[in-house]
């Protein structure tokens, strides 16, 4: 068997992972993440106010007209949502400062209705996403808990990660609001910074204190290594597509950002090795990126350059402070294959082994 370079990084990053226990905290220290070259990518387009100060950033898909899909912002200001094919803005809800947006779908294909949850003063608040017209609709919290250090949402349940690791809050909505139950914690996973839910699946992907990359069951709480990434990245974010053909499996990637340097590196879903790293670069009407404050990913569908998703960094200083990228830009700086999106309104990607069709034949 030839062992590739990418192969013995995966190795011996599940093996350092392991060495820390299933799920434990350890003793062991993590290994120095890869060096990777820096690509540069261009950013097709910039979005916001020259002086608006951006805290998180997220993707809603429309149900079935891609143009008019929503790049959306929590801001000092409340919340904003921007259309992604001309840029302007769509819908706002002005308030209190927001940050740790996440976006997600109760229901499933074009009839599910998305919503968006962040944290503002000081407690988790919902906002409905219409599928009619583009509005930011407050939705009722039915009882409130106290809102965690980073939070991801799918699969019917909240999760919660901090110091003490990672919980889960049942959720259910309703014509009254949202309803979330008490925290279960899952597993033993020390100190966790942030998480991403894997829509095909369920799995929540974790990034540890120390950077390592972890896939949990939060049914069981077992989990797995997949990678070390930096451990003082400023943010990170899940980019759910398939592996290229012929397999067309399910694949992705994390990304993990160095807040000063703008640099985001890629880290692959399947086995963790490290995908590459890109910058930011100048083009002609917008200025490079050199320091960054977090990032999101888009896996859907959302038309033009960004027909295979696309890759959004929020920067200061002059111009626009989020820069898109399209996510095959990006793959293609890095020269790595493109699989095929994932529609989040209906993650469960046909593969090869699953025919749209079947026929059986019964001789009469």
């Amino acid at each position: 068997m030839r062992l590739t370079a990418r192969t013995i990084f995966a190795a011996v990053s599940l093996i350092a992972l392991a060495a820390c226990g299933k799920g434990g905290k350890g003793s062991d220290p993590a290994p120095t993440e890869p060096s990777v070259a820096v690509s540069e990518v261009a950013a097709a387009d910039g979005y916001g106010a020259p002086d608006a100060k951006v805290n998180a950033v997220a993707f809603w898909s429309h149900p079935s007209v891609n143009f008019e899909s929503l790049l959306l912002a929590a801001t000092d200001k409340g919340l904003e949502a921007f259309n992604i094919e001309t840029g302007e803005t769509a819908a706002e809800a002005n308030g209190a400062a927001t940050d740790g947006l996440t976006v997600f779908y109760d229901g499933v294909g074009a009839k599910a209705e998305g919503f968006a949850v962040v944290r503002q003063n000081g407690a988790y608040a919902f906002y409905a996403i219409s599928n009619e017209a583009p509005s930011l609709n407050p939705v009722s919290l039915e009882n409130a808990a106290p809102v965690a250090d980073a939070f991801c949402v799918g699969g019917g349940a909240l999760y919660e990660a901090g110091e003490t690791g990672l919980a889960a809050r049942a959720l259910t909505i309703s014509s009254t609001g949202v309803r979330l139950e008490a925290a279960r914690r899952i597993g033993d996973l020390g100190a966790v910074k942030a998480c991403h839910v894997d829509g095909r699946s369920g799995a929540v992907i974790v990034i540890s204190a120390d950077g390592g990359i972890r896939h949990v069951d939060p049914q069981t709480g077992e989990s797995f290594g997949l990678a070390f990434g930096p451990a003082n990245a400023t943010a990170s974010a899940l980019f759910l597509m398939t592996t290229p053909e012929p397999d067309n499996a399910a694949g992705g990637a994390i990304a993990m950002l160095d807040g000063d340097s703008g640099v985001v590196t890629l880290f692959d879903l399947t086995d963790g090795h490290a995908m590459g790293a890109v910058r930011i670069k100048a083009t002609f009407d917008l200025d490079a990126i050199a320091s960054a404050s977090t990032i999101a990913a888009g896996y859907g569908n959302y038309g033009g350059v960004y027909r295979d998703g696309a890759l959004a960094v929020v920067t200061k200083g002059d111009g626009a402070p989020i820069r898109l990228a399209p996510w095959n830009g990006v793959l293609d700086a890095i020269s790595q294959p493109l699989g095929e999106n994932v529609d989040p309104r209906a993650p469960q990607a046909a593969t090869d082994a699953d025919p749209v069709i079947s026929i059986e034949l019964i001789e009469p």
